[in-house]
């Protein structure tokens, strides 16, 4: 090899171990494993518990999403949801919720993996019975959001009672951190009582099949399919509680990457007793890079490096 080859190959390795280092010591690094959906509010209701939400990840700026909410008497408990794709340090996205400035947030609630950011707003205050407009701005180059979903709690005093949980987090179950499962517990169910249950999934691809289990019943195959649009699914089914604790696994099976957000149950109240609990929230903030993390990136660069050389030759 020729003194020209020898600093070219040099200055190549120099730049790559460069680039390498500092992608795990800062910026749009590792961003940790994230933390496995967890009750955030439950409680009793007379009315109605509402989910909804779409459209997957489109590039659009600001991203808008309509939400028909039912007739109430009053909005109880409310949760917006924005899945973002490639948030990195110093991104930030603008919420409005019918014309109304909500808030501004520069660092998302929950985030995990290679920059899969969620980010969490109270909109109790902003929505109405009927139609609402919610609107993200984000200032994400590259990235944005995956789509908007929206957990509601309204009363009225004409219907049955019904127990509710919601559920938040990130998860990155991905085949870098060799992460393949994760549940998610609802504690004080009923069992045998009817029941509905809705799961936010991002970054599934249709195809590659995972699997969802309830009360370790198989109630989904393949739910991370991008079905309601790229890389964004709001999975619903009907499900029965087998005890007074019900566990929901997520399995990644063949999915490459899938994050878990947000499960809701909704089902049969035996108490006429209405309330409202809210948790603390739980933080989520990087973590170490996993060794099969550090070994995949290696090898993909040991292998961008070899084709290179052997151009060169």
């Amino acid at each position: 090899m020729d003194t020209g080859k020898k600093i070219l190959t040099a200055g190549l390795l120099g730049v790559g171990l460069l680039l390498f280092l500092s992608f795990f010591s800062g910026n749009g690094g590792w961003q940790g494993d994230g933390i496995p959906p967890y009750t955030i509010a439950e409680g009793v209701v007379r009315g109605e518990v509402y989910v909804d939400g779409g459209h997957g990840y489109t590039g659009e700026n600001p991203y808008i999403q309509y939400f028909e909410l039912p007739p109430g008497e009053e909005l109880r408990y409310s949760r917006l949801y924005v899945p973002v794709w490639n948030y990195d340090s110093g991104d930030s996205i603008h919420l409005m919720v019918n014309g109304h400035e909500h808030s501004t947030k520069e660092e998302p609630d929950y985030v995990s993996a290679w920059g899969t950011a969620l980010y969490c707003f109270n909109a109790s205050t902003f929505l109405h019975a009927g139609l609402n407009e919610v609107s993200v701005l984000s200032e994400n180059p590259g990235g944005g959001p995956y789509g908007i979903t929206l957990a509601a709690v309204s009363e009225n005093s004409s219907t049955p009672p019904m127990r509710f949980w919601i559920n938040e987090g990130n998860y990155a179950l991905t085949y870098t951190n060799k992460k393949d499962r994760v549940t998610s517990t609802f504690k004080g169910t009923s069992p045998g009582k009817n029941s509905s249950l809705h799961v936010l999934l991002v970054a599934g691809t249709e195809g590659e099949k995972d699997e969802l289990y309830f009360d370790s019943e198989k109630i989904g195959s393949d739910v991370g399919r991008s079905s309601l649009g790229k890389y964004f699914d709001l999975y619903s089914i009907s499900v029965y509680p087998k005890d007074t604790e019900s566990i929901l696994c997520f399995e990644r099976g063949e999915e490459g990457y899938l994050h878990p957000c947000v499960a809701v149950l909704i089902s049969e109240s035996e108490s006429d007793s209405e309330f409202l609990k809210i948790h603390e929230q739980k933080t989520s903030k990087g973590g170490q890079v996993p060794f099969p993390v550090i070994i995949v990136c290696l090898l993909a660069f040991l292998a961008v490096f070899l084709r290179f050389r052997r151009k060169r030759v």
